[in-house]
């Protein structure tokens, strides 16, 4: 399902985009207009030469994934995480996708259960360049309500990389969505996933 406002890709989610509060749709909205540029790595790192040495790209989370799991008696582990990025900067587009993910599970007497995961690695291509990224700082929140209903919520908030020889690459959480449910009697579900970025590519 797909936001039509926003864009992003709910899997396995139905009815409103929690962010932009309107109906999802069954099939991916037209890309927007705009020339794309394919740079060769060389003059990828003059443009950021010319940028006293580094770029920053705004990204917008494209995909989300969502899953749930429960444990006997009453326990509920709830797990969201970004599967795409994508960034656009005067025609210099970014491109990102999640290729390994990290997962935890925690549990209280007597029926909290915490559920996490997180964008452990990320793989994809600036202006048509390699590049790979990989967890360097995660957050781990967890939340209880009356009686027995827990909620975990984890997010990458920094991930560190290169590109190419010549470049390292940092993207930083900006934003972040939390959403709970919960489900008869006590199995609750908690969400959370990067609403937000932005990459900065630096010279090494």
């Amino acid at each position: 399902m797909f936001c039509p406002q926003c864009r992003t890709e709910f899997v396995g989610w139905r009815g409103k985009c929690p962010d932009c509060k309107v109906l999802l749709v069954d099939e991916s909205p037209p890309e927007p207009g705009g020339v794309e540029k394919t740079l060769s790595y060389n003059d990828l790192v003059d443009l950021i030469k010319m940028n006293n040495g580094r770029i920053i790209i705004d990204l917008t989370t494209a995909e989300v994934e969502r899953q749930k799991k429960w444990g006997f008696p009453f326990l509920g582990y709830g797990y969201a995480w970004v599967k795409r990025f994508q960034g656009n900067s005067n025609g210099v587009s970014v491109e990102l996708t999640t290729t390994e993910t990290g997962r935890q599970r925690k549990w209280t007497f007597p029926y909290f259960a915490f559920g996490f995961a997180w964008e452990k690695t990320v793989q994809g291509s600036i202006a048509g360049n390699d590049l790979t990224l990989a967890a360097k700082k995660v957050a781990r929140k967890r939340k209880w309500e009356f009686p027995w209903v827990g909620f975990g919520f984890a997010w990458t908030e920094e991930m560190e990389g290169e590109c190419g020889a010549d470049l390292t690459v940092r993207l930083t959480i900006t934003d972040v969505n939390r959403k709970k449910r919960w489900e008869f009697p006590y199995l609750g579900y908690g969400y959370a996933w990067a609403k937000g970025a932005c990459l900065e590519l630096s010279l090494r």
